[in-house]
Parts: structure tokens; C-alpha cells; sequence
């Protein structure tokens, strides 16, 4: 059985051609040409295990995924697991791939899209917190679609910080890349803040400053006990886009805000109704976006990877 590595996945695409891959995948779903059962949560103490099918018209996948927010102490990653590509004709397996990788990539590409959604133009001040995998992925796409003047980052282990910096600079040496001292020190400073955690509670105190200008994604949190954005951030949103409509009852950030009328269920939209014109967000000053992640977009990239390496090979 042929496993296609992080390695081969890391080399296959740019940036950019992700981002469309995933645009492409969206629209698919919005088309109606995705079908997508709702992906299984299976907690095991501090740890989840996620079950993600998605079915297309002539494929189907399923991703196995394990996320340990412990495993940096042991220094293994966070997320492990495998992503496995099916004929959806016959049903025979084709590829297995390297489930991080995937999730790395195309939510890497959702933040991109969604920075491109609710970022103001002359918005050149990235913050980043968190440094882990997506931290990085996430600052490599977005800095790929925008040209940025500084990027601002915490963490919560320093050295990190250091790792991050030195890849980062590889791509963009021109960028200005500063530490923070605190997670409250890149929303001052950054204009649009990514947050990048596994974190159940908000990673920023927010009473004593002023984020009417900032703009904030987060892509770290996808269960119903994390919150990874304080109320506040959601408060003061004229809107918020998610990419999924899954996460109005999978992710604590949005289903708070929901439940404690931070913001009205009428001013959130998917990234689908965005994407397919079906909405416009532009009146809008101020949007927040929030991804939790949804399989077809494992399905878009991970059919993409697998017609690329085998075009090559016939």
C-alpha cells in the first residue's frame, strides 16, 4: 500500500495552489457535490480522538486523528494519525497519508482565506499565538497571500519561539519577526491575531485594552470545552464567519457566544456562503473568523495530492 509522507505532502503544493485547492473544495461543498456525516468526538482524558469521513463523487476519505496536548512534554507532536483515500466506486482503498500533515495544510489554508476575508488593506502586522505546527503553517500561507511588514509571536515555551523564527525567516527574510512576552503583547502590537492553541480558556485578558481595530482568527480550538478567544473578541464583532457550520455545536468559542448573545446567530455565516456569493460580509467593519475544521477539506487536498503524484507517474 503506497503512504504518501509529510515529506512528500510538505513538497507537493505551494501555498498559494493550496489555498485554491481548498477555495475549489468549498465551493464543492456549497454545490451540494460533498457529502460530509458528522465527524465522531471520542474523549480519552485530557486527549480526543477525531473519526472524519467525506465522501465526493469519485472518492471518499477518512482521517484518523489524535490530538494530545500533553505530547510536547514527552516531545512527540500534538496531532498523529492517518488519512486513508478510497475509490468511491469500488470502495478499494488507493493511498494512506500523513493525517497531520493534511490537517496542517488545508487549515493553513482556511486561515489564509479567512485573513484575506477580514483583513483591511494596508494591514501588515501578524500576530501569532502559538508556535507549534499550525503556528507556523499558518503564518507560511498567510504571508504567501499578503506582504507583511511584522510578525509578532508567543508562546507559551520560548523556545519555540527561536525554531519558528529561523524557518519562517528561511521564506521571508524580510519580515520583521518579534517576541512577546505575553500573549496580550502581540494584540497590542499586531493589527490581526491568529490564535494557535489547544487552550480551554481565552489566551489573552482583554478588560484593559482596546481591540475595536483588531482583527481575530482562531484555529486552535475544536471541542465544546475550549475557548480560545475571549467574549470579548466576539462582543465587539459585527459578524463572524466560521468554516464550518458544524462549529455552532462543536466549539466552544462559537457556541458561547451564541448561547450568552454575544453575537446574533444572524450575523454568523459559513465560509461556503461567503465564497459562493451567496452572502457579502463587506458591510461589515469589524469580522472575526473562527475555523474548526471540517473533512471536506481533507477530501479536496487529499484527492489533489493523490491525481498530482499519479499524473506524474503515468
Amino acid at each position: 500500500m503506497e503512504h504518501f509522507s509529510s515529506a512528500v505532502l510538505e513538497k507537493l503544493f505551494s501555498p498559494n495552489e493550496v489555498v485554491d485547492i481548498i477555495r475549489k473544495g468549498i465551493l464543492k461543498y456549497a454545490g451540494g457535490k460533498y457529502r460530509i456525516p458528522e465527524r465522531q468526538h471520542l474523549e480519552r482524558g485530557a486527549s480526543t480522538n477525531l473519526i472524519m469521513p467525506a465522501f465526493g463523487t469519485h472518492y471518499f476519505c477518512t482521517k484518523l486523528i489524535s490530538v494530545d496536548p500533553l505530547n510536547p512534554l514527552k516531545n512527540l507532536p500534538v496531532i498523529s494519525g492517518i488519512l486513508v483515500l478510497n475509490d468511491n466506486l469500488t470502495g478499494q482503498t488507493l493511498v494512506t497519508m500523513d493525517a497531520p500533515m493534511i490537517t496542517a495544510l488545508r487549515t493553513a489554508a482556511i486561515g489564509a482565506i479567512g485573513f484575506n476575508l477580514i483583513s483591511r488593506q494596508n494591514e501588515t502586522k501578524l500576530g501569532i499565538i502559538g508556535l507549534g505546527v499550525q503556528g507556523f503553517w499558518q503564518t507560511i500561507f498567510i504571508a504567501s497571500s499578503k506582504n507583511l511588514s511584522e510578525i509578532y509571536c508567543f508562546s507559551r515555551n520560548k523556545s519555540k519561539f527561536f525554531s519558528y523564527k529561523k524557518k519562517v525567516a528561511k521564506s521571508f527574510p524580510n519580515i520583521n519577526i518579534k517576541w512577546c512576552s505575553s500573549a496580550e503583547e502581540v494584540v497590542k502590537n499586531a493589527q490581526i491575531i491568529v490564535a494557535c492553541t489547544t487552550s480551554n480558556d481565552p489566551i489573552f485578558n482583554s478588560e484593559e485594552m482596546n481591540i475595536v481595530e483588531k482583527r481575530f482568527i482562531s484555529v486552535g480550538s475544536f471541542t465544546k470545552q475550549m475557548q480560545e478567544l475571549p467574549e470579548d473578541v466576539y462582543k465587539q464583532a459585527d459578524a463572524l464567519i466560521i468554516d464550518a457550520k458544524s462549529a455552532e455545536k462543536e466549539v466552544g468559542d462559537v457556541i458561547n457566544a451564541i448561547k450568552n448573545h454575544w453575537i446574533e446567530t444572524s450575523d454568523i455565516y459559513t465560509l461556503a456562503d461567503v465564497l459562493s456569493g451567496q452572502v457579502s460580509v463587506k458591510k461589515y467593519e469589524n469580522v472575526a473568523f473562527k475555523s474548526v475544521g471540517m473533512a471536506a477539506f481533507d477530501l479536496a487536498l487529499a484527492v489533489a495530492a493523490y491525481e498530482k503524484i499519479n499524473m506524474h507517474k503515468n
